[in-house]
């Protein structure tokens, strides 16, 4: 039988349309509450694990949209993302897929190029309908 998901939102106590801010400060409250540091008790522990959990989920918005269309994104039963009952095992979505044949992009992660780009030139530059079409060599003046 395949894990039932988790209530991240009821882990942390706050509501599915909560903001960002609300789900972090909900962590932090429960955090100072649970960490063991503070409460020892073992049961305090497995809680902090659970609203830790539920945190990393629901700060991510990816994880956040698969949690709000009824899946688990920390779940290993079937139908879960990198399961084998997932038909769509492996694909991170349309991001992987543009840094697969792009490489990079605005959510990689790791050093930046040390290349820098320059600014776009403007040019103003009269052609004629055929030199559009067809190509035209010009040299700047």
């Amino acid at each position: 039988m395949p894990d039932l998901p988790r209530d991240y939102y009821a882990l942390l106590g706050v509501r599915r349309d909560a903001t960002g801010e609300e789900i972090k400060r909900a962590y932090r409250k429960l955090a100072r509450e649970l960490h063991p540091d503070v409460n020892p008790d073992a049961g305090a522990q497995e809680r902090f694990k659970q609203v830790t959990a539920a945190y990393e989920v629901l700060s991510d918005p990816e994880k956040r949209r698969i949690v709000d269309l009824g899946g688990d994104p920390l779940s290993t039963g079937a139908g879960a993302p990198g399961s084998a009952g997932n038909p769509f095992a492996g694909f991170g979505g349309f991001g992987d897929v543009f840094e697969a044949f792009f490489g990079g992009g605005a959510t990689s992660r790791g050093p930046r190029p040390r290349r820098r780009q320059g600014a776009d030139a403007l040019l103003r530059l009269d052609l004629t309908l055929a030199e559009a079409a067809f190509g035209a060599r010009r040299t700047s003046p």
